[in-house]
C-alpha cells in the first residue's frame, strides 16, 4: 500500500529491548535507593518533658545533686572523674551541650568567659550529651572552651538531673544543693546565677 512503513521484526525487537533497559534501570534504582545507608545523623533522644510544652524548673531544686563520676571528653578511655572530688567544696556549674544544638553553640562562648571570671571560685563542667567524642571535641575547639569537659553518652546524667532539653545548665551551691536549673540559651541569667552562687 502507498505511503506505508512496515516495520522490520529487527527494529521492533531493538524498541523493545530499550524499552526493557529503561524500566529495569528504573525498579533497581528504588531498590538500591531503598538499600542504601542513612546518610541521615542519628535521632537525638532527650528525657521525656511535659505534655503541654512547657519548660519547667527541675524537681530537684533545692535537693542534693546526684552523684555522679563521668569520663573525659579528652581521655574517654582513662579513669573516670569523681564529680565531687572535681568540685572540692565549690559551687558549679554544669552544662549539658551537643554539637547540632544551635544555643548550645552560641552559650558556650559565654560559659568559658564566666569560666574565666569566676573559675577560681567556681567549678565548670561541660558534659557533651550522646554524642562522639570526635564532635564534642570538634565542638569544643571551635567554641574555645577550656573548662573541664566530660561525656554523658547514654543521656544517664541529665536524666538524674532531670534535664528535659539542650542545652541544660544545672547550678550547683557550695553545699551540693540544686540551686536553679535552666533549659535553653542561659546567657541572659548566668551573671545573675553566678552571684547568687558565690555570695
Amino acid at each position: 500500500m502507498a505511503g506505508s512503513r512496515v516495520r522490520s521484526p529487527f527494529g521492533v525487537a531493538l524498541i523493545t529491548c530499550v524499552l526493557a533497559g529503561l524500566v529495569t534501570a528504573l525498579v533497581l534504582s528504588f531498590v538500591l535507593e531503598d538499600e542504601a545507608p542513612s546518610e541521615e545523623p542519628a535521632e537525638l533522644t532527650l528525657p521525656p518533658g511535659p505534655d503541654d510544652g512547657t519548660i519547667p524548673q527541675s524537681d530537684l531544686q533545692g535537693e542534693p545533686a546526684p552523684a555522679f563520676s563521668y569520663a573525659r571528653l579528652d581521655d574517654p578511655e582513662g579513669d573516670e572523674v569523681d564529680f565531687e572530688t572535681f568540685r572540692d567544696g565549690r559551687p558549679a556549674v554544669v552544662n549539658f551541650f551537643y554539637k547540632d544544638c544551635p544555643p548550645c553553640v552560641v552559650e558556650m562562648p559565654a560559659l568559658q568567659a564566666a569560666y574565666e571570671e569566676y573559675g577560681d571560685r567556681v567549678a565548670f563542667l561541660g558534659l557533651s550529651y550522646q554524642e562522639s567524642v570526635e564532635d564534642g571535641v570538634e565542638l569544643v575547639e571551635r567554641t574555645g572552651v577550656t573548662y573541664d569537659i566530660g561525656r554523658d553518652p547514654a543521656g544517664e546524667l541529665i536524666t538524674a538531673f532531670a534535664g528535659v532539653g539542650l542545652p541544660t545548665t544545672v547550678f550547683i551551691a557550695a553545699d551540693g544543693t540544686i540551686r536553679a536549673t535552666h533549659t535553653g540559651d542561659v546567657r541572659d541569667d548566668l551573671e545573675t546565677e553566678l552571684q547568687e552562687l558565690v555570695a
